[in-house]
């Protein structure tokens, strides 16, 4: 009786999942839809049982999980194909996460999940992966003893990315998310705002410009703030590029047809489905400044191949989530889900680096 099912292993991310449960000896079984694909993952993770389940029936997916107890989902893009594995999670009563990166499926899950999810008793933990879980982590130790702490996050990310990654990531180009300003939730697209971001060495300063991640929803959820801004460094030249290709994207993104040109693109360039070896290598920084009156903390999170992370944090999560003992409900930050020492522990462990400046007064 496996406690874990792995929906969606077969894809990039999903197979890389599949290596860490087994390489931590969890007690797993896989998902999908093509059987001789989950029977040659399956022969490299320790045979674990196979399940077929797809996008849209919730049914099947349920039933899948009868006697598991936690589904660990990265079908996406989220927004257009993460639904079934949310229904099917409370339908079976069992804890859910996921590999989502999208502003607009978090925002959705908080407002029409949350209580649902405490009613059924099972928690509910999107995004445990590389782009909020650093980010998460950073603001909480950044913000940690202050009052009501204004958070700025940048994000200086690495340019391969798997066909999953980046079709997920066209909808967070052309869409908003949530920022806090005087402790009033404000609405910001990408680009909208921009900034000369105080980069760790080596980076050092970098033009930024707003950018909706999940964080933006997912934070206040356990901290308290007065102000919160996301942003991702760019190029100069990038900035300038930004200013007038976006609103073109967000047009083109609006259109079924040339939507799907794009996702078909994408998948003819990159056919190995995801980042080289020696891309997953690319260096990665993610700084969380806080401020409250006149004290101030950064929290630098530097690492590599946010692949391979995103694959032993969720693992870590998912074996978290199905201990016996595992009680928080709703929907839940990382930080919510797994503890911010835990959390810490699984990044140390993976490499990274996490540097803190300060507190001083002025």
């Amino acid at each position: 009786m496996p406690d874990i099912l792995m929906f969606g292993a077969t894809g990039y991310t999903g197979k890389l999942v599949a290596h860490a449960l087994a390489e931590r000896g969890a007690s797993f079984a896989i998902a999908g839809r093509d059987r001789a694909k989950l029977e040659a993952l399956a022969a490299a993770t320790g045979d674990p049982d196979i399940r077929i389940a797809s996008v849209g029936d919730v049914e099947g997916l349920a039933g899948a999980l009868e006697d598991c107890r936690v589904l660990l989902t990265c079908v996406g893009p989220f927004s257009e194909l993460g639904w079934t594995a949310v229904e099917a999670a409370l339908q079976a009563r069992v804890n859910y996460l996921d590999s989502a990166g999208e502003a607009p499926f978090v925002g959705r899950l908080i407002a029409e999940y949350d209580e649902r999810a405490r009613n059924a008793g099972i928690a509910l933990a999107p995004a445990l992966g590389f782009d909020e879980v650093p980010g998460d982590v950073a603001a909480t130790l950044a913000s940690d003893g202050f009052e009501r702490p204004e958070v700025v996050l940048t994000y200086a990310m690495p340019s391969s990315a798997s066909n999953g990654t980046i079709k997920s990531a066209l909808g967070i180009l052309v869409g908003s998310g949530p920022w806090i300003r005087e402790g009033r939730q404000v609405t910001i697209t990408t680009g909208q705002q921009s900034r000369w971001s105080p980069m760790p060495p080596p980076l050092g300063p970098k033009p930024a410009i707003s950018f909706p991640l999940a964080n933006g929803h997912l934070i206040p959820l356990h901290l308290d703030l007065s102000g919160l801004e996301l942003y991702l460094t760019i190029g100069t030249a990038q900035k300038v590029g930004a200013r007038f290709a976006l609103p073109v994207l967000k047009v083109v993104h609006s259109l079924e047809g040339p939507r799907k040109l794009i996702e078909r693109t994408v998948e003819r360039v990159q056919r190995s489905g995801g980042p080289s070896e020696q891309q997953r290598r690319s260096w990665w920084t993610i700084l969380a400044e806080a401020r409250s009156g006149g004290e101030w903390r950064n929290v630098a999170i530097t690492g590599r191949d946010v692949y391979g992370l995103t694959a032993q944090l969720l693992a870590a999560g998912a074996m978290r989530m199905s201990q016996p003992d595992y009680g928080p409900t709703g929907v839940l930050a990382p930080v919510q889900a797994m503890g911010v020492d835990l959390l810490e522990k699984e990044l140390l462990a993976n490499d990274i680096d996490i540097t803190t400046y300060g507190p001083t007064k002025s």
